[in-house]
């Protein structure tokens, strides 16, 4: 098996470069001056605590990453040092008390030190691996800390460019035309329906507009949106398009990407016929995700238009980033049946945590 050479530098730099002049202080201190008399003594006293050498760092490895897959987020990082520490000392301990008991057995009293230059050694080692799991969690917090500014402007981008891509579709010339010509009509026909419509016109883009200030919103707010914005749908298309919402109250303070509804929404009404003999049926319930967590389901049935709507690239894509970057598992995509359903995971409260908060 080939070896990726800078791989395994980059990985074990530390202890490529700790662990000679380590063993060296170490074979030093049990040995004295006699260690350093001829190659001969330096190869005889060095060779039995290679075994220790080699071995703890590749167990210590090991620890390591066990403590950040078992604490992984930052704010764990005194629970990682004090189990990396024990896992430490067990390793080298072990491994040096191993090979102490290994050189008394056979015999070897020419490199056997004596028992009180053993254990104050290993009270010198004890600090050396306090400093070293200093140094690997230093290194693990500043990469995550690099990280959590990269993902943090990710999402904020993403969140910035979802609500771009809303607003401009709101302010396009066919949105509003349309807009302005349906007002048109209720005016003279009925001003009560046209100064509804209006309101919620104007609800419609207060929320765009202030959709910016954070990526999560609570049900009960986007349901009041998409309320709003169907309402603007339904009286242009009339019977041609139904929405039905089945969410308890139980349900309303729990959390999700702000503009998730209507950009669904907007999808299925982009990508199906819209006519009165075949109305599009859009259905907004609660469920469980593939988790067995909490969810909203959106589904439309499907009825392709025949000719391909050109796709603005910013839907469902980024809402799948969305959640990867608030570590939330459980978005998903079904389309069977005859039915196209979203599944969007919903949050409570506390769980609003990025990605970035976790190591693992």
């Amino acid at each position: 098996m080939k070896i990726n050479t800078r791989f395994f530098i980059r990985k074990f730099w530390i202890e490529i470069l700790a662990i000679p002049p380590m063993l060296m202080a170490f074979c030093y201190f049990l040995y004295g001056q006699a260690y350093f008399n001829s190659w001969k003594n330096f190869a005889q006293m060095s060779s039995p605590w290679l075994f220790m050498a080699v071995l703890s760092p590749i167990c210590c490895h090991w620890v390591r990453r066990k403590c950040l897959s078992l604490f992984p987020k930052i704010e764990d990082w005194p629970k990682r040092i004090f189990w990396s520490v024990i896992g430490y000392m067990t390793c080298t301990v072990g491994f040096a008390k191993a090979t102490y008991f290994i050189l008394v057995f056979l015999h070897f009293t020419h490199v056997v030190p004596s028992e009180k230059d053993f254990y104050s050694m290993m009270f010198i080692g004890f600090l050396t691996i306090m400093s070293l799991a200093a140094i690997y969690e230093g290194i693990s917090y500043f990469q995550k800390w690099r990280t959590i500014l990269m993902e943090n402007d990710r999402l904020e981008q993403l969140q910035l460019e979802t609500q771009y891509q809303s607003l401009q579709n709101q302010i396009s010339p066919h949105f509003l035309f349309n807009s302005f010509n349906v007002l048109s009509s209720l005016i003279s026909e009925n001003p009560q329906r046209a100064e509804a419509f209006v309101d919620e016109l104007s609800n419609v883009y207060r929320y765009l507009l202030r959709s910016n200030e954070q990526e999560m919103d609570c049900v009960k707010d986007e349901l009041r949106f998409i309320r709003s914005f169907f309402h603007l749908l339904e009286t242009r298309h009339e019977k041609g398009i139904a929405l039905d919402i089945q969410v308890s109250p139980k349900w309303m303070d729990k959390k999700l990407p702000t503009l998730a509804l209507q950009i669904l929404v907007e999808n299925a009404v982009k990508h199906n016929e819209v006519n009165p003999d075949h109305p599009l049926h859009i259905r907004i319930y609660e469920g469980k995700d593939q988790l067995n967590q909490p969810a909203l389901l959106v589904q439309n049935n499907l009825q392709p238009k025949a000719a391909r709507a050109k796709s603005n690239r910013v839907g469902l894509d980024n809402l799948r980033q969305r959640y990867a970057l608030l570590n939330v598992r459980g978005f998903e995509v079904l389309q069977e049946h005859g039915f196209f359903t979203i599944v969007l995971p919903l949050l409570d409260q506390q769980q609003h945590k990025p990605a970035y908060s976790n190591f693992a």
